[in-house]
C-alpha cells in the first residue's frame, strides 16, 4: 500500500490520473458527476467502481460496478458484494486497508498483489484506488484502475516493437493531434 509511482505503471494510470484532476472542481476532489464515462470508454474494462457506506466510525465498501476484463479475469461478477463477500479471506483486511487509506487520505494508492478470487491467484494484479466526492470533499466512491502486467510483459516478449510504440493514452497514432479518449 503506497502511493503510485505513475512513471512505472502503465500509461492508463497516469493518463486517468490526469483526467481526474482535470474533469475535479478547482481545489476539489472530483466526483461521479465530474466523470464523462465516454471518454473513459477504453478504460472502462479496467475500472471497478466501488460505494464507501459510513456507518457510525466504519466504513463498509460494496462493489457498485465492475469492469467487463476484471469480471472475465475473475472468473466471476463481484458487482453488488462487499468487499469481504467478494474476494479471498486472506485478502480482505489487505484491500480494505487500501480503500480505508484512499477515503481519509483523499490520495490515490497503489497495490501489487495477486488475484484475490478463488483459483485466480497466479495472475499478477496491480492497481490504482482513486477517491471520489460528490461533494468535492468527503470521499464516498472509489474508482479502481487494474492492469495485469504479467500479460504486458507476456505481451511485451512476444511482440516488442508493439509496446515501444503504441501511442499514450489520450492520443492517437496522428502525430502532433490531442485525443480526448484514453487508448488501450
Amino acid at each position: 500500500m503506497q502511493r503510485p509511482n505513475y512513471a512505472k505503471l502503465h500509461q492508463r494510470f497516469s493518463w486517468l490520473r490526469d483526467y481526474l484532476a482535470q474533469a475535479a472542481p478547482p481545489g476539489r476532489l472530483p466526483g461521479r458527476q465530474d466523470i464523462d464515462p465516454t471518454k473513459l470508454k477504453a478504460l472502462l474494462p479496467f475500472i471497478n467502481l466501488v460505494d464507501v457506506e459510513r456507518h457510525g466510525e466504519g466504513l463498509r465498501f460494496r462493489f457498485r460496478l465492475t469492469g467487463t476484463l476484471q469480471t472475465e479475469v475473475a472468473g466471476r461478477e463481484i458487482s453488488g458484494r462487499y468487499v469481504e463477500d467478494a474476494v479471498l479471506p486472506q485478502y480482505v483486511e489487505r484491500i480494505r486497508n487500501n480503500m480505508r487509506k484512499c477515503v481519509t487520505t483523499g490520495k490515490p494508492v497503489y497495490d501489487r498483489f495477486p488475484m484475490p478470487h478463488p483459483e485466480r491467484d497466479f495472475i499478477d494484479t496491480e492497481r490504482v484506488y482513486f477517491p471520489l466526492a460528490r461533494d468535492g470533499e468527503t470521499v464516498d466512491m472509489l474508482l479502481i484502475l487494474n492492469d495485469y502486467p504479467q500479460e504486458e510483459d507476456d505481451r511485451r516478449e512476444a511482440s516488442p516493437e508493439r509496446r515501444e510504440n503504441r501511442p499514450a493514452p489520450g492520443q492517437e497514432s496522428n502525430a502532433g493531434q490531442e485525443s480526448k479518449t484514453p487508448a488501450q
